[in-house]
This record gives structure tokens, C-alpha cells and sequence, in this order.
């Protein structure tokens, strides 16, 4: 009981995380709005509640010293303003009742009460985006200033184990051939495709991904404790036992196994290129980290076992390849990938910058996109564009610049850098203290790379595979993969070393 105690701010950040991916990824509007102010309450409850204690702390201690963190971090200040920022149009809505498509392309009303004030369009659907975005940085907060290290590590572990159970789950539904997620029925104007709770296959394709970087970054970081434990174990003169020895270093390759091909059966070829692409930037990284000290004829044997397992497994992975994911490789160019990422030629990106230019500050509000953009569409934009894809510039920065504006995308984009500075600063001052360091004890080059943590390294890649397919698609649009991607920010610096850990401004980054 005392271990549920001490790591229930854990549990209650884990439990919103995991019951937003529960809730189809958080894309389900009005289930949303139901459920999410219960989960806002379980955050705000750890946030001035309950921190995390370190050994022998009280909670009155413990609290006191959360709090005066959380006065100084800028991140605080930021979310106070972007929350603030996204309340006014509460107050400030469209002059028409009832505004939709339709009726604007009647000629409703569209214009705000106070004109140089943010509006929205819709009270509810902006409701839905409030709660995404305010959700995501009370998590962010809590996770930064009211979990110690350990339970920032503890966080991570809990999440990869849900989001091993969400991929069994869609290997289960394939195999039962049920009919969209969680065997419910799928609306006929859905965009087709589903995996798991996932109804849209990029936004699933998305989250496995980017749980596939989390699960390499615990694996790694299960590698480094069970090599501590052994070499203590060598010097009190015990044994360990190699069965569990090897249990407790590979774990963590089986929910990355999983994550691995949950993120190809999502059958999103951008899924596809960002999974296959780290898989290949985490294999060399590891392969470099544990054979730099190895003697040379020992790594040559290394990598020539190594790159014959590689080539058997690429070999059965072409054999066996089912059609749809065949289908699916086959429509990938280079020409295809570019256009999507700079939204050359695209309907949609002309469209959501013609709409950015009517409400540059502030944005047009939650979800006013779908609302506006028929209006400012072609009439052979409106035969070549599916109506389902819509709602979506399907491209996250856009999407966020159009219905935001200037002032929010620079706030969600401030918010995520104070979030990643403390680690680029412990990263400067790491390469510092490794100046002085004995040529054994030197990881391998280049040194400026394999100085970060390898799980540190891990994390900022996930984070980084989201970010780009921002610019394909539109994954930051669920709440589930939104939330992941501040949290996983919120606790990279659990897995620093602790002189280096304790730089920033962050709060509870002791043991």
C-alpha cells in the first residue's frame, strides 16, 4: 500500500493518458467533452495535491516545493496565457445561432462581437479543442514538477504496457475481421481503415510509432541498470542469476516488437517510412554504443552476425508481406512524400493560408476550419477533395496557425521548447564534463551525439517522428497522441544523470 501511496500522482497522470487512447484516440467530440473535464480534475488534483515525495519528505514539503517550482518555470506562464487566450471566445462566438457549412454559404453571420478580440464559430466543437490542448499541458506540468526521476520512468513503463494491451488488441480485431474499432460499426463517410481503437489509420500509425521510440528508450535504459546491478553484484562476491539478468535487460524489445508491427498494420505509409526510419537510426545507435570497447576482430564477428540476421529478417518480411501493406508500399515516392510535407499542390494548404490571412492573430477558433473553408473552395476543389478529409488541413501547423492564429501557434510552440531546453541544457553541459573524462571511460564518436543518454536520445526521436508527421497529416488533432507527445517532453530529464538532471528550472528531478 505504501507503494501505491508514494506513486499515486503516477498512477493518476498514466490513468488520463491511457483512457484518452481507451476513448478511440480521443477523436470521439462528444465523448470527449463528457469525459475529459473528470480527467483535467484527476491532473489538477496531482498538480496542487499530491507531488511525488522523495525519501523521508513530507507531502506538506513536498507540495511546498512543487509549488515554488511551478511560480518559476516559464512553462507555467506560457499555459496560463494560451489558456486564457482560448477562453476568450467562450465569451466572444459567432453573431449567428447555429453557424455550420451551410448556413455560411447562405450568407450567416460569421463575425465575432468584438472584432479584435478571438472568436470561434461553434461553442461545442471549440469546447472539444480547449480541453485537448489544456489537458495536454496540465499533463505536461504535472509530470515535470510533481513526479521525482523514478516516477517519471515509472509514467513511461505504465504507458508502454497500455499501449502494448491497444496493439494486441488490433492484432485481435484484424483476426476476428471485426468492423472498426472496438468491434463497433464505422460511419459510411469515414475515411476507412482502422487499427485497434484507432479510427483513422495515420493517427494510429502515429501513436505506435512513437511508442516504439518510448519502448527502445526504456530497453536501453533496462540495459544500463541491469549492467549496474551486475558489476555490484560482482563486487559483493554474489552471482546473478543470467535467466533473470536477461528477462530484466530485454524486456521492454517485446512491446517494441509490437509497437513495431502495429505501426505497419496501421497500413499508413507514413507510419511506415517514420517506424522503418528509426528502427535503422536505433539500430546503428545501439550497435555503436555496445561494440565501441569490444576488440576489433570480436566487433568484426559482431557485425557480420548481425548483418546476416538483419538480411534473414528482411528477407521473410518481403516473402510474407500481406497485399495490403504491399499496396500500400507501392504507392511511395519520394515526389509523393515532399509534396505532402511542404503542401505543394494542395488544396487544403491554399485553402487554410487564404483563411489564416482573415484572422491572423487569433485564428478563426476550435475546429472553424471545417466550418470556413467550403466557402473559399473551387468548385474543382470541392469534386477533387473527399468531403470526409474536410474538417482537416491535414497538416498540424497549419491547422493550429488557421484556427489559433499567430499568438496560440507561438504559444503550443514555446510551451514545447520549455519543455526540451532543459535537456539541451544538460546536453551542453554533459559534453563539458566529458572534456575530462579517461579515454575508457569516452562513448563512442561522434562524441557530441553518444554523450545524450541513449533513452534521452530515444524519447527526443519520438517526439521528433511526431513533429514530422505533423506536416503529412494531422496526428496532433487526437488528444491521446497530443498529450503523449508533452508528456514524454515533460519526462525525458528522468532518465538524465543526476548532476545533469538538476540544471533546469524543472522540480522534482531527484531520485
Amino acid at each position: 500500500m505504501r507503494y501505491v501511496y508514494n506513486n499515486m500522482p503516477v498512477f493518476f497522470i498514466a490513468l488520463s493518458i491511457s483512457l484518452l487512447a481507451w476513448l478511440y484516440g480521443g477523436a470521439d467530440g462528444p465523448l470527449i467533452v463528457k469525459v475529459c473535464p473528470w480527467l483535467l480534475l484527476f491532473l489538477l488534483q496531482v498538480l496542487f495535491f499530491f507531488p511525488q515525495r522523495r525519501d523521508g519528505e513530507s507531502l506538506y514539503d513536498a507540495r511546498e516545493s512543487a509549488w515554488e517550482n511551478m511560480r518559476r518555470d516559464p512553462l507555467v506562464w506560457i499555459s496560463v496565457s494560451l489558456t486564457l487566450l482560448l477562453s476568450i471566445p467562450f465569451l466572444n462566438n459567432a453573431l449567428c445561432p447555429s453557424c455550420d457549412a451551410a448556413a455560411i454559404a447562405q450568407g450567416a453571420e460569421i463575425g465575432p462581437k468584438v472584432k479584435f478580440l478571438p472568436f470561434c464559430i461553434s461553442l461545442r466543437e471549440h469546447f472539444c479543442v480547449f480541453l485537448w490542448i489544456v489537458t495536454a499541458l496540465v499533463s505536461a506540468i504535472a509530470t515535470r514538477h510533481c513526479l521525482r526521476g523514478r516516477g517519471k520512468r515509472l509514467l513511461l513503463k505504465i504507458l508502454v504496457w497500455n499501449a502494448s494491451a491497444l496493439a494486441v488488441l488490433g492484432f485481435v480485431q484484424i483476426a476476428s475481421s471485426a468492423p472498426g474499432p472496438l468491434w463497433m460499426s464505422v460511419p459510411d463517410n469515414s475515411p476507412g481503415g482502422y487499427f485497434s481503437t484507432w479510427g483513422y489509420p495515420n493517427m494510429a500509425g502515429c501513436y505506435f510509432v512513437a511508442f516504439f521510440a518510448i519502448a527502445i528508450a526504456l530497453w536501453r535504459r533496462a540495459i544500463d541498470e541491469a549492467e549496474a546491478e551486475r558489476i555490484a553484484l560482482d563486487h559483493s562476491g554474489n552471482v546473478a542469476s543470467s535467466h533473470r539478468m536477461f528477462w530484466k535487460k530485454h524486456l521492454y524489445l517485446i512491446p517494441a516488437f509490437l509497437f513495431f508491427f502495429a505501426a505497419l498494420n496501421t497500413l499508413s505509409r507514413a507510419a511506415f517510412i517514420l517506424v522503418m526510419s528509426l528502427f535503422f537510426i536505433f539500430f546503428i545507435h545501439a550497435f555503436l554504443s555496445f561494440t565501441h570497447k569490444m576488440q576489433r576482430a570480436k566487433r568484426v564477428k559482431c557485425m557480420t552476425v548481425t548483418f546476416f540476421v538483419m538480411a534473414v529478417i528482411a528477407v521473410f518480411a518481403v516473402v510474407s508481406i500481406p497485399d495490403k501493406f504491399q499496396a500500400q508500399v507501392d504507392t511511395l515516392n519520394t515526389q509523393t512524400m515532399l509534396t505532402r510535407i511542404t503542401g505543394k499542390d494542395v488544396s487544403h494548404s491554399r485553402i487554410a493560408i487564404e483563411l489564416w490571412r482573415d484572422n491572423t492573430l487569433f485564428g478563426c477558433g476550435g475546429w472553424g476550419y471545417r466550418h470556413l473553408s467550403v466557402a473559399k473552395m473551387t468548385d474543382a476543389d470541392k469534386r477533387a477533395l473527399p468531403y470526409a478529409g474536410n474538417a482537416n488541413v491535414h497538416n498540424d501547423y497549419l491547422q493550429f496557425l488557421v484556427e489559433h492564429g499567430c499568438v496560440g501557434l507561438a504559444l503550443m510552440v514555446l510551451a514545447a521548447l520549455c519543455l526540451i531546453i532543459p535537456v539541451f541544457r544538460a546536453w551542453k553541459y554533459l559534453l563539458q564534463l566529458v572534456r575530462f573524462a579517461k579515454t575508457s571511460k569516452l562513448p563512442p564518436k561522434p562524441i557530441v551525439l553518444f554523450v545524450l543518454p541513449s533513452p534521452v536520445f530515444c524519447l527526443l526521436l519520438s517526439a521528433l517522428a511526431v513533429a514530422i508527421h505533423a506536416f503529412m497529416d494531422c496526428p496532433l488533432r487526437t488528444p491521446a497522441i497530443l498529450v503523449l507527445v508533452y508528456t514524454t517532453l515533460a519526462a525525458a530529464p528522468g532518465f538524465l544523470p543526476r548532476k545533469a538532471r538538476n540544471l533546469g528550472v524543472t522540480a522534482g528531478e531527484g531520485e
